[in-house]
């Protein structure tokens, strides 16, 4: 399944989490998500991310997709985001802070506008 609907109940945010292995989370009263953990959604062939996500204490890990928004992205990343080879085109939707390095090289990126406001480590936007 390339395209999940988002957060629809609690039942189906339930059900994507176990679907994508996601753990240790919290379901927020506006359908976002905070995770306490590490989140690796790379390679699911997925054009949208599934969840609404709101803060990831670890990685947030969205590479080898054919995303082609950001929406749904975390807030916060506590440590690296990666979402290098999509087909991004703008960085709408990314998070605003990120703990550690942001991964996003390989894209179709027509500027920079939207990126994070801040990054603690490296920035690797195009290859």
């Amino acid at each position: 399944m390339k395209y999940l609907k988002t957060y629809e109940s609690l039942d189906s945010i339930e059900s994507i989490c176990k679907r994508y292995n996601i753990k240790n989370y919290t379901i927020n009263s506006d359908g976002s998500i905070d995770v306490d953990d590490d989140v690796y959604l790379s390679n699911k062939s997925l054009t949208k991310l599934p969840l609404k996500f709101n803060r990831v204490s670890g990685i947030f890990d969205c590479s080898n997709n054919k995303l082609t928004t950001l929406e749904g992205s975390p807030r916060e990343v506590g440590g690296w985001f990666n979402c290098s080879y999509n087909s991004l085109t703008t960085l709408e939707g990314s998070p605003r802070e990120i703990g550690l390095s942001f991964y996003c090289s390989n894209n179709s990126l027509k500027s920079l506008e939207f990126g994070p406001e801040k990054v603690g480590g490296k920035l690797l936007l195009q290859r």
